[in-house]
Order: C-alpha cells, then sequence, then structure tokens
C-alpha cells in the first residue's frame, strides 16, 4: 500500500509471464481431469491434483479460488473442446431449422451424429476428459454436472428434438420427438465412456481410416431409417 492506505498496483508480469500463467493452468486442468474421473468431486482431494500437477497446492486457489472453481472449470474445458469440433454440424443443424424441409433436417441429423461420433472415436493425448465428462453424467452432482447441464446437455437435447421432429414430421410439442432424439444420439455418450471396450469388442486397434468410415456409414444409414419410418 502507498501512503494513502490504497493498494500498490500489480508490477508489470514478465515477459512470457502470461503464457507461462496459461500453461500452468492447463496443466492444473489436465490433471484435475485425472483425478476427478478416478475419485468423483467429493472424494478428489486438492493435493493430489497438485502434485498431479507438479504445482503447489495455492496455485489452484490462485488460478481456480477452490476446488469448485475447479471443478467448474473442468467443465467448460471440457465442453469448449466439444463444441470446437462440433461448431460446423450445429450451424448446419440450425440452418436445416430455419429452412423447416424435413430432407434438411434428415442430412443435418446425420452430420450431428457422426461428428458426435467422429469426436468420440478420435485419438486424445490424454482421454481423462473423456471420462470426466462421462463421470460427471453418472454422478450427476458437483459444479461441473450443472455447468454441463446448463451449457451443453440441455442446449444439445433441445437442438437434437427439434430436428427429429422436422425429420420425422411430427406435430408441435410431440413428446416421441425427444425419446427419438435420445435413442439416435446415444451412440455419442457410448462411445466416449465404452471407447476402449467397443474397440476390444470389435477387435480394433483404433477407429481410424475403414473403420471409422464404416461405423459412420452404419449410423448415417440408421439415422435416415429412422426417419424414414417416421
Amino acid at each position: 500500500m502507498d501512503g494513502s492506505g490504497a493498494p500498490a498496483p500489480r508490477r508489470r508480469p514478465p515477459e512470457g509471464g502470461y503464457a507461462r500463467g496459461e500453461e500452468t493452468r492447463e496443466r492444473i486442468i489436465e490433471a484435475a481431469f485425472a483425478v476427478f474421473s478416478e475419485e468423483g468431486y467429493a472424494g478428489a482431494s486438492t493435493r493430489r491434483i497438485a502434485a498431479e500437477a507438479g504445482v503447489n497446492p495455492p496455485a489452484l486457489q490462485y488460478y481456480f479460488d477452490s476446488k469448485e472453481g475447479l471443478h467448474r472449470a473442468c467443465a467448460q474445458a471440457a465442453i469448449d473442446r466439444v463444441m470446437n469440433n462440433l461448431g460446423p454440424a450445429t450451424h448446419q443443424a440450425h440452418v436445416a431449422l430455419a429452412g423447416g424441409t424435413r430432407g434438411a433436417a434428415v442430412e443435418a441429423l446425420c452430420e450431428l451424429v457422426e461428428a458426435i461420433a467422429g469426436l468420440a472415436m478420435s485419438k486424445s493425448e490424454t482421454q481423462a476428459w473423456r471420462r470426466f465428462m462421462g463421470q460427471c453424467q453418472t454422478d450427476a452432482v458437483g459444479p461441473a454436472y450443472e455447468i454441463m447441464e446448463a451449457n451443453f446437455v440441455t442446449p444439445m437435447r433441445t437442438l437434437a428434438s427439434e430436428l427429429v421432429s422436422q425429420a420425422l414430421d411430427l406435430p408441435p410439442g410431440d413428446p416421441t420427438a425427444p425419446l427419438h432424439a435420445l435413442l439416435i444420439f446415444s451412440i455419442g455418450p457410448a462411445l466416449h465412456m465404452k471407447r476402449d471396450s467397443v474397440l476390444a469388442a470389435m477387435g480394433w486397434s483404433d477407429f481410424e481410416g475403414e473403420r471409422a468410415a464404416l461405423l459412420k456409414g452404419i449410423l448415417r444409414q440408421q439415422v435416415t431409417r429412422i426417419c424414414q419410418g417416421g
């Protein structure tokens, strides 16, 4: 503080300080993905998260204020990763809804299902964020669950139901639309949460090349048949 009692201004961070801060923050989030997915929100230890991230425990409070703040940050980071990949498909979905035709809605449904499946199948340096999302949905508790429900699950569920309603030419408010959407889009969470199990069941080493094309082609066939049947 200066003589007036006001807090002294912070010094300008050294060159590269911001980049190092962002790197540290991301490292903490990656460690938190793993610990939260293994132990749940209530059981996760901030000391273990700090140790896994290679930082001192006070760093978590500096960047995230609390364990709750870190849990919320993990949720938003996971949502951002998903939406960065789903952006083109969700844009196409909104365009299709604005156009009002069944054909456009069916195609948008196929593209969105393929995009969600593709995200689940893609290689990643760490699978912890996938397990984190699945575990949050399974437990249905904690700050991250609230963030995911409000910022991802509910908007995507609404978008899917509207697409299905248009694709099947259902009347507004038809109660079967959310059920159709739930069944059509169930492949995404299944692949996210059971990726290794699906690979093992198919005897595959990964979802690449012809294997990815095969799965996406089958998904497109199933979505189209459901819509044609409707």
